[in-house]
């Protein structure tokens, strides 16, 4: 059996993999679009590749990863198949974060932003 809870502790491992594989299949820039875009409404991955400018490869990989983290889920309409956010801590989770981590655009400083992208400090969506 997986280890006991304890104060001050992460808890069982299990909990700890559950949490690790949906901030993993979070952070990455287009994984994350991907979410934040199905938080409104289900999409094709034809529809998602028009909207994010990317190939349908990359769209499709993308989506398969969330689904092994079991974030998106897939409706089949005829021949089509519709992706959507099937995760309600999920989508709890980004639309806090969104919330408070998002500066409205006249506080972003432009040179701060190109000193991170330079850097390499975080990744962003083209």
């Amino acid at each position: 059996m997986g280890k006991e809870f304890q104060h001050g502790d992460a808890g069982p491992v299990e909990t700890t993999n559950a949490v690790l594989e949906v901030f993993q299949a979070l952070s990455h820039p287009v994984r994350l679009e991907i979410c934040k875009l199905l938080m409104s409404r289900q999409y094709s991955v034809g529809e998602l590749c028009e909207i994010l400018k990317l190939k349908q490869y990359t769209v499709s990989q993308q989506l398969a990863i969330l689904r092994k983290a079991e974030i998106v889920g897939t409706e089949r309409a005829a021949r089509r198949i519709f992706y959507f956010l099937n995760n309600d801590k999920v989508r709890r989770i980004l639309r806090v974060s969104i919330a408070n981590l998002v500066r409205p655009p006249e506080q972003v400083e432009i040179s701060e932003l190109d000193r991170k992208h330079q850097t390499g400090a975080f990744a962003s969506v083209r």
